[in-house]
């Protein structure tokens, strides 16, 4: 088993971590063959009732929207994002919103309908729910994730001063309970360090987590890290090495932002199973879509999905959702937007 001297080792000596990231590529073949899921979070609003998480863009919109039911996304255009990641073979990574926005029985239709269109369960991130909440989950809901950002205590006091983190323990237990699984969200750059490392398997291993994406701090303007650069790319593969060395069915996802498409490579060879958090509608089918497939497979590894294909744009809405006249307008504008981008940026 992969343990803290392990940790330590790979981030001090440069030939341990290499050969760290040659056995995680080894064993992430072997446990889960060699695709690579292009992902994207599926936003419901633009507003936290929190908004005091000192790295994220809603906290710099908190002051600006007095009233957060005029932050929600149109229905329509919701469910025309989910029908173009099925179009080009993308995963839903999670429906995610903040926190105080969505009643639990809104939320519940809308995993009910994207499920539909995509053809998989979903998986929510939309702050704390309790057992009751998620008890009236259908087959449409295949598990939840917390937002943890951090396992050090002192640490997330200070860039997570809102949101403790136990009631996202308490969720995350209670999902299990049920029978849902749990996945959660950490930020690599926040202050934490190689030393964090083994708190956080204890935490995967304690609540016995599914998945996690592994994001790397992407510094917003406004914001306390608005001049913090993001974490060095080995270190991002250091730390998914050392997961996927200690959980060798863990799924794991890897994000970081348009600047950083060169971590690719390391980080699946590191052994993450997807990669998220790029700006389709800036990438998709020009020169940043081409870096991430031609990294992708500079890996060895094979891409679902296509960040190119502009042909995979077009197709039936086959819904019979009422909105289904709005979906399509939605969905159009959509497409023009990326064929507008289409081609050398």
């Amino acid at each position: 088993m992969f343990v803290a001297e392990d940790c330590r080792e790979i981030f001090s000596d440069t030939q341990a971590l290499l050969e760290a990231i040659k056995r995680a590529d080894k064993k992430t073949r072997q446990v889960h063959g060699p695709e690579v899921f292009l992902e994207r979070a599926i936003f419901l609003s633009w507003y936290c009732e929190k908004g005091s998480c000192q790295f994220c863009y809603m906290s710099t919109q908190k002051e600006r929207i007095r009233d957060g039911k005029r932050a929600r996304r149109r229905p329509s255009s919701i469910l025309a994002e989910a029908e173009l990641l099925r179009r080009i073979g993308w995963k839903v990574a999670f429906l995610a919103g903040g926190y105080g926005v969505y009643p639990i029985g809104e939320i519940r239709e809308m995993a009910r309908k994207v499920h539909e269109i995509v053809g998989e369960p979903i998986w929510l991130n939309t702050g704390i729910l309790s057992r009751e909440d998620m008890s009236g989950f259908d087959e449409s809901v295949e598990g939840v994730v917390g937002s943890v950002e951090t396992v050090n205590k002192g640490l997330h006091r200070v860039v997570c001063p809102g949101k403790p983190l136990e009631p996202v323990e308490a969720m995350l237990d209670s999902a299990k309970e049920i029978g849902l699984k749990t996945g959660m969200t950490i930020i690599l750059g926040l202050g934490e360090s190689a030393e964090d490392l083994p708190a956080l398997m204890d935490f995967i291993e304690r609540h016995r987590i599914d998945r996690i994406t592994l994001y790397t701090l992407n510094p917003h303007p406004g914001t306390p890290f608005a001049d913090t650069p993001p974490p060095p790319s080995l270190y991002q593969a250091g730390v998914t090495a050392a997961l996927r060395l200690r959980f060798p069915r863990l799924r794991i996802t890897a994000g970081t932002w348009i600047d950083q498409l060169p971590n690719i490579g390391i980080v699946l060879l590191a052994g993450a199973n997807g990669i998220t958090k790029y700006p389709l509608f800036r990438m998709f089918g020009n020169r940043f879509g081409r870096k991430v497939e031609e990294e992708i497979a500079a890996a060895g590894r094979r891409v679902v999905g296509t960040f190119t294909d502009a042909s995979r744009l077009e197709g039936e809405l086959k819904t019979t959702f009422p909105e289904r006249e709005e979906i399509e307008s939605a969905l159009q504008r959509y497409v023009l937007r990326i064929r507008r981008g289409c081609g050398p940026a």
